[in-house]
């Protein structure tokens, strides 16, 4: 058994994949500076290269480690022997420190995510007209079911964590494929009787090596039942969302930075959602045949997830308009009664929802936008490039956004790096522990916190930028 170059290919493959990991962060740097808006690099600019930097190599460690596991596994048990444990002492002390810095790296990088997610702008704009010609008779009640049901889907996953988990404890440790990581050469599920004098033991490397590409076996199953069986015929929750922006007469309006943002178009074909049970049915039955306008932004189209690039004026106008609540709420909510701030709620929402609605109506003359499809390198990239365009056009754009990246700013569309760092909670603790049970509790405990903190955070920032009360998100 050669096992001497062993450690010295990790490293090389470190370096390698550490590397070419620098550079994609700068990439990713890159695209967040423009889209901020930003003219000079800052310290802000900085600090977002080193966190960018320390999730992606977080991310290649974590590779790196249970890859040589996995492989240690498939190409050395066979040849375990007395002096196995001796020759895999240095590769057990690199493992270790891998996981300890993956663990270290992505815990960080998920402590990122929630804040960039519970920081961004949201509003929803209510097309919904008044029937009596007073704008304080339009129902309040859509948009707090609307943002309500936002708030639901903030944490809404594709892999549910404790089933999989749950599933993978049973694979281990019921069917016995923790066995596999024995401290011997035979390949069996079930543990053999230990040799006299000797007593049973699992190998660290093999546990991880067993542990890995079982967690994304059992994922990758979950994964592929939630889109082609769940997704297509229970429920897809994303869609069904939008849906009911559109039946309730609502768009959302997200700035997750300061010049780019998404727009989901839920403005009804009908004029207007605040009806009766039978207007309501009517209405849809006849956009099931056709026999009114689309759900598009564009006439005849169904376009209605779009990415915005927006141009400095727009978000100073926007900034203007929020700024005046919430330097209301903030010094001056406790000396005034409550019905002054109800009044100066009302009059922000007011204000911010007319010119939203004026805005993508092409009702502002000087705040003026086009609409176009993405390139394959913007999608590739997933960064909308300058284009040359006429005066009033360079920074104002919508893209149609058939991928859904609105979902960046939830934790469905961070599905991986949440994944990933689930896998290496639980490698992490079992290589430490040499117990998958311990690594189940503690991992489901971590991210149960993590789910927490991003709800409370989440509803929060859903109150603040909405100007929804945070009593009404149930």
């Amino acid at each position: 058994m050669n096992t001497e170059d062993f450690p010295r290919n990790i490293w090389i493959a470190l370096g390698t994949l550490s590397g070419a990991g620098v550079i994609l962060a700068f990439i990713r740097t890159w695209a967040w500076f423009s889209k901020s808006g930003k003219d000079v690099i800052d310290l802000p600019t900085i600090g977002k290269l080193l966190i960018h930097i320390m999730g992606i190599v977080g991310t290649v460690f974590f590779l790196v480690s249970a890859g040589a596991s996995l492989w240690w596994l498939a190409f050395f048990k066979k040849q375990y022997d007395e002096d196995f444990e001796d020759n895999s002492q240095a590769l057990q002390g690199i493992i270790r420190l891998l996981l300890i810095i993956a663990f270290a790296l992505k815990t960080i990088d998920i402590f990122h995510l929630i804040a960039r997610q519970t920081t961004v702008d949201i509003f929803f704009m209510d097309w919904e007209r008044p029937k009596a010609g007073d704008m304080n008779h339009v129902s309040a009640w859509r948009t707090c079911f609307v943002a309500n049901e936002f708030n639901e889907i903030q944490t809404f996953r594709r892999i549910r964590v404790s089933f999989h988990l749950l599933l993978v404890l049973f694979l281990l440790k019921v069917i016995g494929v923790e066995n596999l990581a024995l401290a011997n050469p035979e390949i069996s599920l079930s543990q053999l009787p230990p040799i006299v004098n000797s007593t049973v033991d699992y190998h660290l490397i093999f546990r991880t090596g067993v542990a890995f590409p079982l967690i994304i076996g059992v994922a990758l199953l979950q994964y592929i039942f939630y889109v082609i069986f769940y997704q297509r015929f229970i429920e897809d929750k994303i869609m069904n969302f939008v849906d009911l922006c559109s039946v309730s007469n609502i768009s959302v309006f997200i700035l997750d930075q300061n010049r780019h943002g998404h727009y989901l178009h839920g403005r009804s074909p009908h004029g207007t959602t605040d009806v009766n049970m039978k207007d309501m049915l009517m209405n849809l039955e006849r956009e099931s045949r056709m026999m009114s306008g689309t759900r598009g932004l564009q006439a005849n189209s169904t376009d209605q997830i779009f990415i915005m690039k927006i141009n400095r004026t727009f978000r100073a106008q926007y900034d203007l308009l929020f700024r005046k609540y919430t330097d209301f709420v903030g010094p001056r909510k406790r000396t005034d009664g409550r019905e002054g701030y109800t009044d100066v709620l009302l009059e922000s929402y007011q204000n911010l929802n007319s010119f939203l609605c004026a805005y993508i109506d092409h009702s502002l003359p000087n705040l003026q936008y086009i609409i176009r499809n993405r390139y394959f390198l913007e999608k590739l990239f997933n960064y909308e490039f300058q284009i040359g365009l006429d005066a009033g056009y360079m920074d104002s754009l919508f893209f149609i956004d058939n991928d859904k990246t609105f979902t960046k700013i939830l934790f469905y569309g961070e599905e991986n790096s949440l994944f990933i760092w689930n896998t290496i909670t639980f490698l992490f603790i079992d290589y430490l522990s040499k117990n998958f049970v311990l690594a189940t509790i503690i991992t489901y405990l971590l991210n149960l916190i993590v789910v927490s903190m991003r709800n409370s955070f989440g509803r929060r920032n859903l109150s603040k930028k909405t100007l929804v009360p945070r009593e009404l998100l149930i």
